[in-house]
């Protein structure tokens, strides 16, 4: 209700500004003309009420308690279109209706920066009342493997996020009784109805790939008699159901998975895409590219760039090129710092890493680093976007569903990058790869690269 009435109050104010920039301020660009404020305001309100149910057809007031400013901006746009071009088809139809066009137009440009403005505020201001514990929502558990314990660990400590993890169920014996991480495991599964009402639990999620669909569908619908909101961690079949087909042979229903999705014209388009927009970065960054070999040639002896061997597409491998960031000889002494990761996995990671130069921490830290990778997405080894290359010795350890993320070629940033990078556990990072693949599209790559650049500016859990 109050984005319909913040987005009321805009589109009402969009109007005015434009009006009074047409014919007031920016007169002289325009054919004259002679603007009647009585003409606007006896109309201006069906126009706020047209816009406004346009919008909500559009899902623009469905309740997202997370949602992605990203998204919101593309929603936002796409509905101020879809109704401006109402309004001037009503114009058109109908002459007795006086509205300068131009007018439309700049009130269209305003609204869209005042309404997704609004939408910023009210998302900060939520996480800053979340932060302060005015807000926050109860959340049950169902599973407390490892899965649960990460959603309950990053609940915990990202209290702006607004979720407080009240408790796990969980049928293991092993789990009775415990807590973990702060959070009790409060009994099985089978009580939850009594859990929910007990506990004044305000959302269920479920982290658990060990429970029946026919049990998920039973506690689901336990959870709308109650009116609690349920969300659910996908595991891999989840996570292709946007590729799932229904045909029938004789009656008998199959269920069929397409080909990923990027492959055919999507694959030709993204490798255009990631050729042009390379070359334009080489040509602008090449003087900081100068400078930085410098700096690493003063910084300690050894050459400039590092050339790692990864696996890509299809299980091939070949040269990742990066600034050097660790002393010569790095690679020997992986074996005996192994014991020390801090990532879960099959992937090496420490956040002191001994083997890192002076220079090479702030570039590890800033991700300059990986910037040399550029080349490699011109030679066709990478894109811009994709899961990271991983390293031969951890592909050896992988699953066979783990081997799904080489059916694509690697890239630079990812949804692991944005979301956590080396904060999260190895199966997740799996699982986003493999969401990513499966859900392609030209805009959710153009939202990674967005999020990359705070990502990397925060140094979000790079080491």
């Amino acid at each position: 209700m109050v984005k319909i009435i913040l987005d009321a109050v805009i589109i009402y104010g969009a109007f005015v500004a434009a009006y009074l920039l047409r014919f007031d301020y920016l007169s002289d660009l325009f054919p004259p003309a002679q603007g009647i404020f009585r003409s606007y305001s006896e109309t201006l309100l069906l126009v706020v009420v047209l816009w406004l149910a346009i919008f909500r057809l559009m899902g623009l007031y469905e309740e997202k308690r997370s949602s992605d400013l990203l998204d919101d901006l593309a929603l936002i746009i796409f509905s101020v279109i879809i109704a401006s071009g109402t309004l001037l088809g009503f114009l058109f139809i109908y002459r007795g209706l006086w509205f300068s066009r131009v007018v439309v137009i700049m009130a269209a440009v305003v609204a869209v920066v005042l309404m997704w403005l609004a939408r910023f505020i009210l998302k900060v201001s939520r996480r800053w009342l979340y932060s302060r514990g005015v807000g926050r929502y109860r959340v049950l558990i169902v599973g407390a493997g490892e899965m649960g314990q990460t959603l309950a660990l990053k609940l915990k400590i990202d209290k702006a996020a607004g979720g407080v993890p009240v408790g796990y169920l969980d049928d293991d014996p092993a789990a009775a009784g415990k807590t973990i991480e702060g959070v009790p495991v409060l009994g099985k599964i089978s009580i939850i109805k009594n859990i929910i009402k007990e506990h004044q639990i305000d959302e269920v999620i479920f982290a658990s790939d060990n429970l029946p669909y026919k049990r998920i569908l039973d506690i689901v619908t336990e959870c709308e008699v109650l009116r609690v909101k349920f969300k659910i961690v996908p595991g891999i079949l989840e996570i292709i159901a946007s590729r799932v087909n229904i045909e029938d042979i004789g009656g008998i229903p199959l269920v069929t998975i397409s080909e990923i999705g990027l492959t055919g014209l999507k694959s030709v388009f993204k490798r255009a895409l990631d050729i042009s927009s390379s070359a334009t970065l080489l040509t602008i960054l090449s003087p900081i590219y100068l400078l930085i070999a410098i700096l690493i040639k003063l910084d300690s002896r050894g050459p400039v760039f590092y050339a790692q061997e990864r696996v890509g597409k299809d299980g091939q491998t070949f040269p990742m090129y990066k600034f050097r960031s660790m002393v010569v000889g790095a690679d020997k002494m992986v074996d005996e710092l192994e014991k020390y990761s801090e990532t879960e996995g099959h992937i090496f990671k420490i956040k002191k890493d001994p083997r890192l130069t002076r220079l090479g921490k702030w570039l590890r830290r800033l991700s300059i680093d990986e910037w040399p990778q550029l080349f490699n997405v011109i030679k066709g080894d990478m894109s811009l976007v994709g899961p990271r290359p991983p390293l031969p010795r951890e592909v050896k350890k992988y699953s066979p569903w783990h081997m799904k993320r080489l059916r694509v070629s690697p890239g630079i940033s990812g949804l692991w990058q944005v979301s956590g990078r080396s904060l999260l556990p190895f199966e997740d990072m799996v699982r986003l790869d493999i969401y990513y693949i499966e859900n392609w599209s030209l805009w959710l790559d153009l939202k990674i690269l967005i999020r990359t650049i705070p990502a990397v500016l925060t140094a979000s859990g790079a080491f």
